[in-house]
């Protein structure tokens, strides 16, 4: 059952993933959001519920996902079709 839903899981996230690996150029925000999930895990480890609050918040505000979500929704409002669609 579990291996079922993460596959759908990942099926669903396709998109996000394409589009992630397209944005934003540079190593810079990869490399931010890698040292933000160890900084996380150190901050729950400490007990340190709201430095951990706190950084997930930005964290999130600021990620990758937020920045191919963005991108979505962009292309959705100029009318691009995703990658791999077929024209109806």
């Amino acid at each position: 059952m579990l291996i079922r839903m993460l596959d759908d899981v990942w099926d669903k996230s396709d998109r996000y993933r394409r589009i992630g690996l397209e944005l934003p150029p540079g190593d810079e925000p990869r490399t931010r959001d890698h040292r933000e999930h160890h900084e996380l895990c150190d901050l729950i480890a400490a007990a340190d519920a709201p430095g951990a609050r706190e950084l997930m918040r930005a964290h999130i505000e600021r990620s990758l996902t937020g920045s191919a979500i963005d991108a979505l929704e962009h292309r959705e409002r100029r009318g691009f079709p995703e990658a791999g669609s077929e024209a109806s």
